[in-house]
């Protein structure tokens, strides 16, 4: 049975195809035979890895779920607007990435991602990944959202290598492997 690391977020644009080629980039990094399994009808996990030509992991599009279950670590890169995917790719899951982005308005849209966790029935590990914080708002917010006991993975600033990073190997690991310390254990 493989370790699975669900992405999710029921907003899109917030990151969680560059999270889920960060995150597996990572245990890749420390050896372990990952895949990713992009279930987002648009395909942005596929298409990144098409264009970069050669990752040194496999992205596998839905339908070749049982093929990316044979992995020993599977990054479930998951689509917006879809609770039932949400809930589904929780419950395969043992640890969960809800990302978000560092702002006041994606922050309200938090929510509704939240109570799709809930109502999955989840009962792993979890936590808030908030992504392309400007300025001082990525501490503030991680502070707001610890102030109502929600985890808090880590920041991830808003960096123009993560802009371009589409259709590359993701190289610089850093600011990742710093969120996701707990994820990575």
């Amino acid at each position: 049975m493989p370790q699975v690391i669900s992405v999710i977020s029921r907003k899109g644009g917030v990151g969680k195809t560059v999270t889920s080629l960060y995150t597996a980039a990572l245990f890749k990094q420390q050896g372990h035979d990952v895949a990713i399994l992009d279930k987002d009808p648009e395909g942005s996990a596929g298409a990144w890895a098409r264009a970069a030509g050669d990752l040194p992991f496999q992205v596998y599009p839905e339908g070749k779920q049982d093929k990316a279950m044979k992995h020993e670590v599977v990054i479930i890169d998951t689509p917006p607007n879809d609770p039932k995917a949400l809930g589904e790719a929780a419950r395969v899951a043992s640890r969960v990435i809800v990302v978000a982005k560092c702002n006041a308005l994606e922050a309200d849209r938090l929510i509704p991602t939240l109570d799709a966790l809930a109502a999955s029935g989840f009962e792993g590990q979890w936590g808030i990944l908030l992504t392309q914080a400007r300025g001082g708002l990525g501490r503030e917010m991680q502070l707001a959202l610890e102030e109502e006991d929600l985890p808090v993975f880590g920041v991830i600033p808003h960096l123009v290598k993560y802009e371009r990073a589409f259709g590359m190997l993701p190289a610089d690991l850093t600011e990742y492997r710093e969120a996701l310390q707990e994820v990575l254990k």
